[in-house]
């Protein structure tokens, strides 16, 4: 953003390109652009380019990434209402004060989610030394 001029009180004066900049800016961080993606599309539109091909891609690998996401959950969101079902009912059979085994069920029962984690784990925990130590240990 070019610096803004000032005012004889010493307000900064924005001008009408500058509010548009500002709003396609947040209009693009709104959707999943990174503030790095947009410094290099801007960049090169200022420069005379036209960026409009690789806006278009970079949406479309954003929209991929978002379609995968919804599968995950979807995902998560069956094997959740699973759990919970043979949960109440496991619960419902242990007597009170005793250990239903609930998640020692759940790794049983879902060997591969446990391998796989939650679709809400960061994909440097996903990564970790632990999670890959577990790994070495079941094989």
């Amino acid at each position: 953003m070019p610096r803004p001029q000032r005012s004889a009180a010493g307000y900064r004066l924005y001008s009408p390109e500058a509010f548009a900049r500002v709003r396609l800016i947040r209009g693009a961080l709104s959707i999943g652009f990174t503030v790095k993606e947009l410094g290099t599309i801007l960049a090169d539109h200022d420069r005379g380019g036209a960026p409009c091909r690789r806006v278009r891609s970079l949406a479309a690998d954003k929209l991929a990434a978002v379609e995968l996401q919804l599968r995950t959950l979807r995902l998560w969101r069956r094997e959740l209402r699973a759990a919970l079902a043979d949960w109440d009912h496991r619960l419902r059979n242990t007597p009170r004060g005793k250990r239903a085994g609930l998640l020692d069920a759940f790794v049983v029962a879902h060997p591969k989610s446990a391998e796989r984690g939650s679709p809400l784990l960061t994909p440097n925990l996903r990564k970790s030394k632990v999670l890959r130590e577990e790994r070495k240990c079941e094989k």
